[in-house]
């Protein structure tokens, strides 16, 4: 984390310290080598629906920052969601393509799973927090969320190496992703680094840092919990509404 104010950085140190979320059980069972594979990709087909809703919020949020200089990256970042155009080299895409070498996961398999509530409580969250709450809050959320993908991004891939599922040459999205988040934090947190010497200002920055934090590993949390779960859809009869819904 880049050290350019004491204040905003050491709140962040602390909130995930408490946190511990590194010990999730998620990540321990993975690290464990107790986790099948069938099951964690399961779970990584329902995360794939929060990799690809995730830059919704994010544009959501990019409208709400009063100031154009202050927006400027996060609209940078909903640009790069994008594969800044080339729709190949989109982070959903990415995903589709994890998924496709650890598992022969096709975009018709994925179409086929009913989401789970916890990814739709994730996603509708973020919604809230960036239409409905203060920007400043929204930015708390997203960046805190950023910040531990960076380390999330980490420890999965390298336990997918590990594991042998897949070889590291074929590893894609994580190891991205492992670099580039750490970045995108900053792109948010650098947008109230000086608000936080406010204290009013301050509290509504930690309700978004904390509430992001929880909510991401609650998330992890409620994956594994459930990675036995298997639930499909209709998909004829969905499909019509299926770009509506927060998955």
């Amino acid at each position: 984390m880049k050290k350019n104010n004491g204040n905003i950085t050491e709140k962040i140190d602390t909130i995930l310290s408490e946190l511990n979320y590194k010990n999730n059980p998620y990540f321990q069972n993975l690290a464990d080598g107790i986790f099948d594979k069938d099951d964690f990709i399961e779970t990584q087909i329902q995360f794939y629906f929060a990799v690809r809703f995730f830059s919704r919020p994010m544009a959501a949020l990019a409208a709400k920052i009063p100031l154009p200089h202050m927006r400027l990256e996060v609209v940078r970042n909903v640009w790069e969601e994008h594969g800044e155009g080339n729709l190949k080299k989109a982070h959903a895409h990415t995903f589709e393509e994890l998924l496709k070498r650890l598992g022969n996961i096709n975009l018709s398999d994925i179409d086929k799973r009913s989401l789970w509530p916890e990814i739709r409580i994730f996603n509708t969250t973020l919604s809230g927090v960036c239409v409905l709450d203060d920007y400043m809050t929204g930015v708390g959320t997203l960046g805190i969320i950023e910040q531990m993908f960076s380390d999330i991004s980490s420890i999965i891939g390298k336990e997918i190496v590990k594991n042998k599922w897949l070889s590291e040459d074929q590893l894609i999205h994580y190891n991205l992703h492992e670099k580039l988040d750490e970045k995108h934090a900053w792109d948010f947190f650098s947008i109230v680094e000086k608000a936080y010497e406010n204290q009013e200002h301050q509290y509504y920055i930690d309700q978004g840092m904390w509430m992001g934090a929880t909510l991401f590993n609650a998330l992890y949390t409620g994956l594994f919990e459930h990675r036995k779960r298997r639930v499909f859809r209709d998909v004829k009869t969905l499909h019509s509404r299926a770009e509506g819904i927060p998955c």
